[in-house]
């Protein structure tokens, strides 16, 4: 009798000490037990979340390393920014929010010193779309420009500089004189 409470004491000991480090197999008093399916499921499911935390962003712009980068789901566009290597020293890094949350597929675009992106895409005066400082989501509300196709408009104008004409918008791959005749009453530069 007592010899059984010492070994039931003796797994019991073990059991609260972990078993020291061992994770997939617990031996005591020589009985194996498998670790429950409970466990298995939670770690799975922590497995599994910690793979849905993850989202990408477009960070574009006057930035040293433009590119997509994959963040933590609670990232802000500051974080976003130092992995792109930091904004130029001809980059406007207080046009943005740094303080922001990012979000899963958004675009962060640094502009220039000086270029106004926002109040000066869309005039007043006659509703046309400024080329050459209008950002993704003027494009998109365009006819025929769509996510993909804004984004490579606005990567071409960064590498290119500024458009001289709005024809020179046909000079982007995927943009020919279809495209550009939806478009062409409805832009400017």
């Amino acid at each position: 009798m007592r010899f059984k409470l010492i070994i039931e004491l003796f797994f019991c000991i073990s059991i609260l000490a972990g078993c020291m480090g061992q994770e997939d197999v617990m031996m005591t008093a020589g009985t194996e037990s498998l670790i429950t399916e409970e466990v298995q499921e939670t770690v799975s499911s922590k497995e599994q979340t910690a793979q849905s935390e993850e989202i990408y962003v477009y960070v574009c712009g006057y930035v040293k390393q433009p590119g997509v980068y994959c963040l933590a789901e609670e990232s802000r566009i500051c974080d976003a920014l130092l992995l792109a290597g930091g904004v130029l020293e001809d980059g406007d890094a207080e046009a943005l929010n740094q303080a922001e949350h990012v979000t899963d597929g958004q675009t962060l675009y640094v502009p220039g010193i000086g270029e106004n992106i926002r109040e000066e895409s869309v005039s007043e005066e006659d509703g046309l779309l400024n080329i050459n400082t209008a950002v993704k989501e003027d494009f998109m509300a365009l006819p025929g420009i769509g996510e993909s196709k804004a984004a490579v408009i606005i990567q071409y104008r960064q590498e290119h500089g500024s458009f001289e004409c709005i024809e020179d918008l046909m000079e982007i791959p995927g943009i020919k004189e279809g495209v550009f005749n939806k478009i062409k009453d409805k832009i400017k530069i």
